[in-house]
C-alpha cells in the first residue's frame, strides 16, 4: 500500500500520536517518525531509550481488516521478519559473511544481534467483531547510537556492528516497504505458512535449552515453538509441555 510520511521533531511517542489521530479519522498508510520521543513505549510498562536524532523511532498505521482477530499474533510474526529482510542485507547475512543465527527474533518480536537488543516492536490494534481493524505498528531501531544506559537488555546499534554511520531516511523507507510486504503475505494461506516457517527459523533459542525465570523460579527449558495464540511453548526436563504468555517468563 502507498504510505505518507510525517516527521516530527519531538513527540511523546509515535504510537500515541497515531492513536490520537485515529480518533480524528482514517490513518491507514500514515507513517510517523520522530527525532525524539519523550515517552517512548516498550512492552508493558517499559520505555524505549533512544538518543535524539541517532536512531529510527517510527510508527506505521496499517489496515488489517482482512485478518481474523483470533489470528492477530501473525502480525507480530510478520513485522520482525520485515525488519530482518532489510537487516540481513545490511549485515551481509544473505551472503553468509555473518552467521544467520546471530540475528534473531526474541519472542515475541524483539530483534536481537548476538544476544544484544537491536530493535523493539510495539503493536496496538483495534478489533471490529471477529476481524482486526487498524493496527499501529511502532518500531524502535538502534541505528547510530553508541552509548546506552539500559544495560539490562544489552542494547546494540547498527553502527556498533558495522563500524559506520547509517543514513536514516533511506533505511526508514526500506523498512516500511519490507514490513508491508511481509504483512501482505498474511492475505493468503501460502503466505501465512511462509510467515510461520520463517518466524520459527529465526526464533531465538528455538529447539535449544536455556535458562528462564518463571513464577517457579529459575528453570531450564527447551523452546519448542509457539502455539496458535502466540504463547511460548517449552518442554521441561522431564518432557512436560509448559506454555507461557508475555510477562509470565523471562529469558536469562
Amino acid at each position: 500500500m502507498p504510505f505518507t510520511f510525517l516527521h516530527l521533531d519531538i513527540v511523546d511517542s509515535t504510537n500515541s500520536f497515531l492513536l490520537r489521530k485515529q480518533e480524528e479519522g482514517a490513518i491507514c498508510g500514515l507513517v510517523v517518525t520522530a527525532d525524539e520521543q519523550t515517552a517512548g513505549k516498550g512492552m508493558g510498562t517499559n520505555t524505549w531509550e533512544s538518543e535524539p536524532g541517532a536512531n529510527l523511532t517510527f510508527s506505521m498505521a496499517v489496515d488489517m481488516a482482512f485478518l481474523k482477530a483470533a489470528d492477530q499474533f501473525l502480525l507480530s510474526q510478520a513485522v520482525p521478519l520485515g525488519l530482518l529482510d532489510v537487516l540481513d542485507t545490511f549485515f551481509g547475512l544473505t551472503h553468509h559473511s555473518v552467521p544467520m543465527g546471530m540475528l534473531t527474533v526474541k519472542w515475541p518480536n524483539d530483534i536481537y544481534f548476538d544476544g544484544h537488543k537491536l530493535a523493539g516492536i510495539l503493536i496496538n490494534s483495534t478489533i471490529k467483531a471477529d476481524l482486526m481493524d487498524v493496527s499501529v505498528v511502532g518500531i524502535g531501531l538502534n541505528v547510530n547510537q553508541m552509548r546506552f544506559l539500559d544495560w539490562p537488555t544489552h542494547p546494540i546499534s547498527m553502527k556498533m556492528i558495522l563500524g559506520k554511520d547509517v543514513a536514516l531516511e533511506p533505511l526508514l523507507k526500506q523498512l516500511v516497504n519490507a514490513v508491508d510486504r511481509r504483512i501482505q503475505q498474511l492475505r493468503s494461506l501460502e503466505g501465512i505458512a511462509k510467515i510461520k516457517e520463517d518466524y520459527l527459523h529465526r526464533l531465538y533459542r528455538y529447539h535449544e535449552w536455556g535458562d528462564f525465570e518463571t513464577k517457579d523460579g529459575i528453570v531450564k527449558l527447551y523452546v519448542d515453538g509457539i502455539d496458535e495464540f502466540g504463547r511460548l511453548k517449552t518442554l521441561d526436563s522431564v518432557g512436560r509441555c509448559q506454555v507461557y504468555d508475555i510477562k509470565e517468563i523471562k529469558f536469562l
